[in-house]
This record gives C-alpha cells, structure tokens and sequence, in this order.
C-alpha cells in the first residue's frame, strides 16, 4: 500500500518550489503557523511550509520564507529537504512521504506542539504503512499526556508531554480597525462558530436579546460559512453588517481573516464555537490572555487543555443552545462574577506559559 501511495503521489502535477534555510518547519493552516511563530523565530535560518492557501497567504502577509507543501510528492520534497538540519511539524500534519523522505536524507524529524484525537489515531492505526512511518519520528513533543499515549501506541519511539506552544503564540500587534457606526463595546463575542451550531447560537442569542439589549460579534471558523451565519441572524429579525462595511446593527459577522484577535478586546463574554456540536472546538487561549468570562459546549476533546480550565472555573460548560443562553444572560446580569470568571481565565493563561524554551531545548538535543 505505502509503494502505491509513493508512486500515486510522484505523478501529481505540483510545482516543486525550493527554498534554502537550515530548518523546515510545516504547517497545515493559520493556527498551526501562529504556533510556529515563537518556535522559529529561535532558530537560525529558518523556512515554513503551509498546506492551506489560507495558510500559506497569512504566512506571506508575516514576512515569512513559505512555501505551499508540495502534496507530499517524493520528488518535490527531497529538494525541499535537501541541506536542512531539521524538519520540525507543528501540531498533525502527519504525510508519509515527508517523513520518510526526511529520514532517508538522515534529517531527525520532530513533531512540536503534537496533538492526535481518539478518531484520527483509529484510522491510523489501520493502515498498516503507518506504523512505519510513525517509527521514523526522532521526536514527540506532546501538547498532554492522551496526546503522548496515542502517539507512542502507533509506534512513535520518543516521545515527551511539554504543553501548548499555542500559549506563548497568542499576543500579536492590535489592528486599529474601522468598525463605525458599530458599537463594539461590552458586544457578545461567538469565535469560531461553524456547521450545525450556526443555528443553535443564533437561537441562543435570540434568547438573550429577550432580557438583554447587547449587541453580538460574530466570527465563522471558515469564511465560506458568513452567508449561512448572516441567514441564521436575519431570519430572527436581526440586522447583520459586516467587519468589511459596518453598520449601526445587531450583529456583526467577521468577513476577514486575522482580525478575531483584535476584536476580542471588545467583548463582555466570549463563546467558544466549535463545541456545541462535536467538532472539537477551538482555541480558548486567545479570550484567555484578554481575561475575558469563556463560556463554552462540552465538546472541546481537540483542545485537552480545557479539562483544567473547566475543573477550576475558568470555562462554563454548556450542552445546549438553551443553557448557553441562560450561563451569558447569568454573565450579564452579575458583571463581577464575569469579572472573576476571566481573571481565573488568564490566571490560567500565564501558568502554561514557557513551553517554547523547552521545546526549542529538546529539538536543539536530538539534531
């Protein structure tokens, strides 16, 4: 199976890109890219390689050495290869090719910041190819102790817990941005919101705006998804404008990319999508540096961490877009127990910081 997959992947019609640089990094999208940030910038030389065009443009936008992943074509990426000390991989981006190529030119591979939920490390486990690939890993640097046990189950040979790279790669610079005549201030904020929970917030919202006049901020996982949200809102008889023409509505839904960080700021709740419907939610590190109150659905099992957040406070559990209404409206009416709510979050925050020396101290080890 793995020849044919070798073979299948040498005839893709790819352009095989090179750039020259001491360490390759590679990341799958945006997140992945911002985790990388604070890692390669300790590293001399250093080359990024991004597989989502959303990705590979953010990328662009930084400044960065990038270059799009060739789709793990075996002859692309041996010139991509070819002179580097490392190949570090943020988060999952597990192609056989790259991996196995890396070893046969001896480049130590390392897997930072990894992370592998319950379903993907099923479907790994059975395809067989992949127990070799997996063994020819250097290193694991694992973002929790389930991650460290699904990867050392499928054959990885190293493997260490270290913590999320995520929590010193989430401050970036302001964008002063142009939101009259929107109000933003003291605004509702729901990131990352996607698939079937598009309608549940925007009942939940509708719930809340019964008792509370306050305005929502409105941000998609995938930009594909705006027409539906902005559908969801006006069918409640809600007004909707956009980040890129705002207006004096109800709500405002985040037609951009790159600019969630900026907006946070603004917020008196955040919801976390992603986590209403088991998708695996989202990062919650963000609304946690600005101390803003998280509320949260129960399915956040892509994002390990927010077990301990939970278990001291710092997130509110919600099942349903009705208790999702009641903990915001509950947040509204009692400012200081919000108030306490965020300070726990970014009390969380600051205590996971670190993990970027570590990191860079054990790839630095094993090259």
């Amino acid at each position: 199976m793995l020849l044919a997959y070798r073979i299948l992947t040498n005839l893709l019609p790819v352009r095989c890109q090179v750039l020259g640089g001491e360490f390759l990094f590679h990341a799958s999208s945006v997140g992945e890219v911002n985790a990388a940030l604070p890692l390669m910038r300790r590293f001399e030389d250093p080359v990024l390689s991004v597989f989502t065009s959303n990705g590979y443009s953010y990328a662009s936008s930084l400044g960065l050495r990038v270059v799009r992943f060739p789709l793990d074509s075996p002859r692309c990426l041996r010139r991509l290869l070819y002179g580097k000390r490392a190949l570090v991989i943020v988060e999952t981006e597990i192609w056989p090719n790259l991996i196995l190529e890396a070893h046969r030119l001896e480049i130590p591979v390392v897997i930072a910041n990894a992370t592998l939920g319950d379903k993907a490390a099923f479907w790994y486990s059975r395809l067989p190819f992949f127990k070799k690939v997996f063994s020819k890993l250097k290193l694991v640097l694992a973002q929790s102790r389930e991650d460290a046990v699904r990867f050392k189950r499928l054959g990885a040979p190293e493997v260490e817990v270290v913590g999320n790279l995520k929590f010193d790669a989430v401050e970036r610079p302001l964008k002063e941005l142009n939101l009259h005549p929107f109000k933003p201030e003291g605004a509702l904020l729901f990131a990352n919101i996607r698939g079937r929970e598009v309608g549940d917030v925007a009942e939940a919202y509708a719930m809340v705006r019964r008792v509370f006049n306050v305005r929502l901020i409105v941000a998609p996982r995938h930009l594909e998804n705006v027409g539906s949200i902005s559908a969801a809102f006006r069918r409640r008889n809600f007004s909707v404008s956009y980040l890129t023409d705002p207006d004096d509505t109800d709500v405002l839904v985040v037609d951009t990319i790159g600019d969630l960080w900026s907006l946070y700021r603004f917020a008196s709740v955040v919801f976390v999508g992603g986590t209403l419907r088991p998708y695996g939610g989202h990062s919650f590190i963000e609304p946690a540096f600005w101390g803003k109150p998280i509320v949260s659905g129960v399915y956040f099992y892509r994002q390990p961490y927010v077990r301990d957040m939970v278990q001291i406070g710092a997130v509110l559990p919600v099942r349903s877009y009705e208790e999702l209404a009641q903990s915001l409206m509950a947040l509204l009416a009692f400012p200081d127990e919000a108030l306490h709510l965020g300070k726990l979050a970014r009390e969380f925050y600051e205590k996971n910081r670190g993990v970027v020396g570590r990191v860079e101290k054990r790839i630095r080890e094993v090259i």
